[in-house]
């Protein structure tokens, strides 16, 4: 997709949705507001992509209760355009997302935004468990999708703790990613990888395309 097609999208919500206002899918140089409140957070001298590399996403999506919100996700210029894409198909479906907040405001704290089950992308940090490693988020290139539903396990690890209470993936429940679930489906066929299918552990809340150069 050209770099055209970065600016604004309009989709109309149905009347299923219960809106009657546009929903709204754009994407954006990092405002300069945004960059303070990243620089020290989840940005700091060191990272692997500059600011200039990302972008702001700013995205419909439906609440728990399906009621349209506005959200950020800050993801890789790269594939910024592709992202707008998936999400506007998960909320043309109905998928719900409890929340999606910049992850400034639990100041970069990864745990602190997995319990709060808040969505987000960017975030200059290590890979959980490989300290030293940055983790794909880093490049703006990983999405985590509902965390406190979609926990992170491995053995007897669950992150955050309170996903405890979601590890039968047979049971479908609103923001799930299960095998055979949408999610999967559109970001797979977009040539993504879901942390669900990895073999030493399961990440089910992750979506990443690396690719990177």
């Amino acid at each position: 997709m050209k770099s055209a097609a970065l600016a604004c999208y309009l989709l109309y919500a149905s009347a299923a949705c219960g809106a009657s206002k546009p929903a709204l899918f754009r994407a954006d140089p990092i405002p300069s507001a945004t960059a303070a409140k990243m620089r020290g957070t989840t940005w700091h001298e060191g990272c692997p992509v500059s600011l200039r590399d990302l972008r702001e996403l700013t995205l419909t999506w439906l609440d728990f209760n399906a009621k349209p919100q506005t959200g950020l996700l800050i993801v890789h210029k790269e594939i910024a355009a592709e992202t707008l894409g998936l999400f506007r198909q998960l909320y043309q479906h109905g998928f719900r997302i409890e929340k999606m907040s910049p992850i400034e405001i639990y100041g970069g704290d990864d745990d602190a935004s997995m319990a709060a089950n808040n969505t987000s992308a960017f975030n200059c940090r290590d890979t959980t468990g490989r300290p030293g490693v940055f983790s794909n988020h880093s490049w703006g290139r990983a999405i985590d999708i509902n965390p406190l539903t979609n926990p992170y396990v491995k053995g007897d690890k669950v992150l955050p703790a309170g996903g405890s209470a979601y590890l039968n993936r047979t049971n479908e429940f609103p923001g799930s990613i299960l095998n055979d679930g949408f999610a999967v489906k559109i970001f797979e066929a977009a040539g993504w990888t879901w942390g669900g299918r990895w073999k030493d552990r399961q990440d089910y809340q992750h979506f990443e395309k690396p690719n990177r150069k």
